[in-house]
């Protein structure tokens, strides 16, 4: 989408320097990203406040691909009081971007070389680095590339989640994983360990990570709907069959700043607006509620932890068997639809949108006034 003027200059009130708004504004004609390959790019990203509004080494998504992350906020009570063991909840319930007190969503505009790389899990540091299982600094963002390949830290990464996260026959992809460890398909950890050992030297297969699990014969961790089992492990499987969208890592060495020369950084940001998460989810919530009036009434006062709160919001959104199949068609409100009440919460307060917070006040990390470019 085109952006006007106004929407990339910085608050008057923001720009107390005049050096670093000088900066700013140098940046606003800066050709840093070769004009062929620019693009705008509108993300999104939720953290606690004090992680800031520029998205440096941080994972964001488009609309869609940020609702996938943030739907798994309301089935959070019920796979946290589970006591499930699965990967997917022991991350979960131990991800500071989830729970937190201090949370709030913020929409980037940013212009980014479209030539994209393999995208890297950038995640906020509780002391162990979730994938790496290494030390890391509290509070922090840690970035893991995930091509065993290296990645080009300048390029932003990109992902897609339908591709990532929804079981697919992906043909491409297991005659690459044939070609190097055909012998051993189906035959669990001596095929894992054959695909460890010669990821590196694999062509560009299309792979990702469901695919290389189902070549093994092992079932995704990430795979948590079965027959009998909590709804909360269906729900997660369906989400993404229902947002799809696409997820980026924008990491510090791609970040363009005033020294940047043509051609050398693959991310600028254009503009921000940060909203407090509980606005957020009031504006998903509040027109899910009016579609099935009578389920939620029954379950009393709005109490987004309740199980039977969260058995009526899912399957308003996602269809009334998403929370024990996860093959069959979802039913529920249109992603369209969904999308367009995420978007509606960062229109301006006059149009109905949530108030902008003054990140400012919680900021540790640069903020688009005193990013220097």
């Amino acid at each position: 989408m085109p952006f006007s003027n106004s929407s990339a200059r910085t608050s008057r009130s923001s720009c107390t320097n005049f050096l670093l708004c000088a900066g700013f504004a140098s940046f606003l004609v800066a050709a840093q990203i070769p004009p062929e390959y620019a693009r705008n790019l509108t993300v999104f990203h939720i953290n606690p406040a004090s992680a800031g509004d520029i998205p440096v080494n941080m994972d964001t998504g488009d609309a869609r691909g940020d609702l996938f992350f943030y739907l798994g906020q309301f089935y959070l009570p019920e796979e946290c009081a589970s006591g499930s063991h699965s990967m997917r909840a022991r991350f979960d319930c131990k991800n500071p971007e989830r729970d937190t007190k201090d949370l709030v969503a913020t929409r980037v505009d940013l212009e980014i070389d479209y030539r994209t790389e393999t995208y890297s899990a950038c995640n906020l540091c509780n002391g162990i680095d979730p994938f790496r299982g290494t030390p890391c600094k509290k509070g922090t963002y840690v970035c893991d590339c995930e091509s065993p390949k290296a990645c080009d830290r300048r390029k932003v990464g990109k992902d897609n989640v339908t591709a990532k996260f929804v079981k697919h026959a992906n043909p491409i992809c297991f005659g690459a994983l044939r070609s190097k460890c055909g012998l051993l398909e189906g035959k669990g950890a001596i095929c894992k360990a054959c695909l460890l050992f010669r990821a590196k030297h694999l062509p560009n297969s299309t792979c990702d990570l469901p695919d290389y699990f189902q070549f093994c014969g092992a079932k995704s961790p990430f795979d948590t709907c079965e027959a009998g089992g909590p709804e909360w492990g269906c729900w997660a499987v369906n989400v993404p069959r229902k947002t799809a969208g696409f997820w980026y890592s924008t990491l510090e060495e791609g970040m363009c700043t005033e020294s940047s020369s043509l051609g050398t950084c693959g991310w600028k940001v254009i503009s921000t607006k940060t909203i407090n998460e509980k606005c957020l989810k009031d504006k998903l919530i509040s027109p899910v509620e009016k579609k099935d009036p009578d389920c939620f009434q029954e379950c009393g006062p709005r109490n987004t932890t309740s199980p039977c709160w969260i058995s009526c919001f899912f399957n308003t959104v996602l269809g009334p068997e998403a929370g024990s199949n996860a093959s069959r068609p979802l039913g529920g409100i249109p992603i369209a639809q969904l999308e367009r009440y995420w978007n509606d919460a960062f229109l301006p307060e006059k149009q109905g949108g949530c108030p902008q917070v003054d990140i400012s006040r919680f900021r540790t990390s640069p903020s688009l006034s005193t990013v220097v470019v």
